[in-house]
């Protein structure tokens, strides 16, 4: 029986975008492991009798002395492990759990590419910089990974064309899927309800949802705009204003954002660039449309004018003018959810999506 060990920043990504994986694997006859920045989740993974392992770091912390030391603990923590594949997700583990499993005499090695965040959009001269720097890390460890999966052709295409990875080492798959039986169609009951599914960052488009919502309701007071997310760089405090004049209704955090999705009527996600967003393939599946900015990512979840509608990222104007279409033409819009929902049944779910994953790794050698 192989080892595959899993390396993935947050332990509580175990849950929240692992696990179905995970279980794909021990059913396809692999002992799992894991390996995180944090023990957060350390308890409900035991639970799942996982192996946990764990490197207290943070994630986003860019400490350079944290950072050149990061390598080694990998190192150590993989031949405690001893597996014979190393899967490593997102930037972190990607430039330096890659390299560690490498040391450490791993032959196979995997990765995934969920997004290029925050170095990959913003210009400033230090993001520049930080630009580069990961660059050089992605490009120094892809050359140790039999295969780079890719949530997006646009992700795909720039990793290539900075020759950070070969065509022949890509795989193409639509997202981590969706349980297309725990987010089943439902009918739609209100149509004036939207909802944003984000955290509050100023690249999700948290300020152009809460304007767009502010403008709607000037025309239709009885909309209702919810937002769920929990605070990043923007605080709650930023939008306060939003949510004092009606504007916008902060719903908090859960653990089960199915019902929030299944209140409303349109997903609306103004990203500037995305991996391949959850929200979105999650409101597809039960079956509602989509208003998103047209932007990495979104643009491949969204096929504008059949399962939604794709708006020049940052004109929150022409946002504005796709919600109040969708509460003027309720039947046409309630049409783009069924065909959402279609398309999510062909392209987002998750057993198709983990099955080709694990006949990737098993067919290389």
């Amino acid at each position: 029986m192989k080892k595959i060990l899993i390396i993935t920043p947050n332990s509580s990504h175990i849950f929240g975008f692992r696990k179905n994986l995970i279980e794909a694997l021990r059913n396809s006859g692999y002992r799992v492991s894991v390996l995180t920045l944090d023990n957060i989740e350390q308890e409900r993974i035991d639970k799942e009798d996982i192996e946990f392992n764990y490197i207290k770091d943070k994630n986003r912390s860019t400490n350079p002395f944290k950072i050149l030391t990061l390598k080694n603990k990998y190192v150590k923590i993989i031949k405690k492990v001893e597996p014979d594949i190393v899967f490593t997700f997102q930037l972190k583990p990607n430039v330096f759990g890659v390299r560690a499993a490498k040391k450490a005499g791993v032959k196979q090695i995997f990765s995934m590419v969920e997004g290029t965040g925050d170095p990959f959009t913003y210009n400033t001269l230090k993001w520049k910089i930080i630009r580069a720097v990961c660059c050089f890390l992605y490009k120094k460890s892809f050359r140790y990974s039999k295969k780079v999966f890719f949530l997006n052709n646009d992700n795909k295409k720039e990793f290539i064309d900075r020759k950070l990875v070969k065509e022949n080492q890509c795989e193409i798959i639509h997202g981590i899927g969706v349980d297309l039986e725990k987010f089943a169609y439902k009918p739609v009951k209100n149509h004036k309800t939207f909802l944003m599914v984000a955290r509050m960052l100023k690249t999700k488009g948290i300020y152009e949802y809460c304007e767009c919502a502010r403008l709607v309701k000037q025309k239709y007071p009885d909309a209702v705009f919810n937002y769920w997310g929990a605070e990043g760089s923007v605080k709650l405090s930023d939008i306060q204003s939003y949510i004092d004049d009606g504007s916008v209704n902060y719903l908090g955090v859960t653990s089960d954002v199915r019902p929030y999705i299944e209140d409303t009527f349109i997903l609306i996600l103004p990203s500037y660039k995305e991996g391949m967003p959850m929200s979105v393939m999650e409101a597809e599946s039960v079956g509602r449309g989509i208003i998103a900015f047209d932007s990495t990512g979104c643009r491949d979840a969204v096929t504008n004018g059949e399962t939604g509608f794709l708006v020049p990222v940052g004109d929150a104007a022409t946002l504005v003018d796709k919600a109040i279409w969708c509460i003027e033409h309720p039947d046409e819009a309630e049409q783009m959810g069924k065909n959402a929902r279609k398309f999510a049944e062909e392209n987002f779910n998750e057993k198709k999506i983990n099955k080709r994953i694990i006949g990737v790794i098993g067919n290389e050698k």
